[in-house]
């Protein structure tokens, strides 16, 4: 046991850390996901060697505190995933709904204790580590490794299929081995979990089982270790670090696409004519963080947002002078129609962009037509 105790402490302790690295280094909303991951991981595999009758019958709060636990790793795993692979900032449909099956087993778990008087809770204990534990036990962890299972499924899902092909090679491999390694503790925790005779050899110290369980644990938060001291960019996808000669690169050539795409879907329908539309507006609209729409821009555009705002203004104002509208208007109502926030603003973007002020251009414009 003295092994399993060293390896449950130093990978809890190495999990703490690793938190506060994301919470103070990569601090943002789609990284909190991994940030609850790491403080489930960190719990469970640090109170590992509590799961003994000895530690269990004197501090009993010890079973409904870590039991319910698994119930979180898989379902926390997806979320991250599909965090890192989403454009949107939104979180999952019926997002608390998620939550459900961890805090229904905490009270169930709480209250069937409750009910036990001293007798039967010893009882009880002694059932699970000789393994003949009730089968309402058995029931509740078949079901922790159903849907542990489910969510591995959906991640796989999202690492290793179409959708993952839009991302960076460094963000593939990524979410891939988030993928791969807690598979390999899901393995584990199954055999604990359902196999009684796995608890009952523990009781004899025989520890293999949880060994290799706290091994698999440790495994990732190493993992995620490595990932955090010499791959930054990997976690840290939405920090934006200014260099002599570029900025660490936000998305992929297919993402910058697909966010141009939703760009386009929403300009379509005139929101350039807000003379108070910002960058942020719109990131907020399609669901994109501002850093990466600006990217997108600038990168698939090779201009600023303000400058592509202003050039669909000018695009709006342009087609309205062909359309004859300035026969009826003024040209400074139409550049405020177009969506010009002030008169100077439009002078000075139509002069840099035309070679000519508005008003030379409408006289060539109606020359020409004449």
């Amino acid at each position: 046991m003295d092994y399993l105790t060293i390896l449950a402490a130093v990978g809890g302790f190495q999990g703490i850390i690793i938190l506060l690295s994301i919470l103070f280094r990569f601090r943002h909303r789609k990284n909190m996901p991994l940030a609850l991951l790491l403080v489930v991981f960190s719990l469970r595999l640090a109170t590992i060697p509590t799961w003994n009758p000895e530690i269990l019958l004197a501090y009993p709060w010890i079973y409904p505190l870590t039991a319910p636990l698994p119930f979180l790793f898989a379902f926390l795993l997806w979320w991250y995933i599909r965090e890192l692979t989403s454009d949107t900032m939104n979180p999952p449909q019926f997002f608390y709904i998620h939550f459900f099956p961890y805090f229904f087993e905490v009270i169930a778990i709480s209250c069937t204790l409750l009910k036990m008087d001293r007798g039967e809770y010893v009882l009880f204990i002694d059932s699970v580590f000789s393994g003949n534990p009730p089968l309402w036990l058995l029931v509740r962890n078949g079901c922790k490794v159903v849907l542990n299972i489910l969510y591995i499924v959906l991640s796989g899902r999202i690492a290793f299929e179409k959708k993952s092909k839009r991302l960076s090679n460094i963000k593939q491999l990524w979410v891939r081995t988030l993928v791969v390694v807690p598979f390999l503790i899901l393995l584990a925790f199954a055999y604990v979990a359902v196999v009684p005779s796995a608890t009952a050899l523990l009781s004899s110290k025989f520890i293999l089982p949880f060994f290799i369980l706290a091994i698999t644990m440790v495994l990732l938060i190493y993992i995620i270790s490595f990932f955090l001291l010499i791959m930054p960019p990997g976690i840290s996808i939405y920090q934006r670090k200014e260099h002599s000669e570029h900025s660490i690169l936000l998305c992929s050539e297919i993402e910058c696409k697909d966010i141009l795409d939703m760009l386009e879907q929403r300009f379509a329908g005139g929101v350039w004519q807000n003379p108070d539309l910002v960058l942020s507006d719109i990131a907020s609209e399609i669901n994109i963080h501002p850093n990466r729409l600006s990217y997108a821009i600038n990168h698939g555009y090779k201009v600023s947002f303000r400058c592509y705002l202003n050039s669909r203004r000018l695009e709006y104002f342009i087609s309205r002078l062909k359309n004859g509208a300035h026969k009826k208007q003024s040209l400074l109502d139409l550049a405020f129609e177009a969506g010009f926030p002030s008169k100077s603003t439009f002078n000075r973007f139509f002069r840099e962009k035309m070679g000519v002020s508005p008003s030379e251009y409408m006289h060539q414009f109606d020359s020409t037509i004449g």
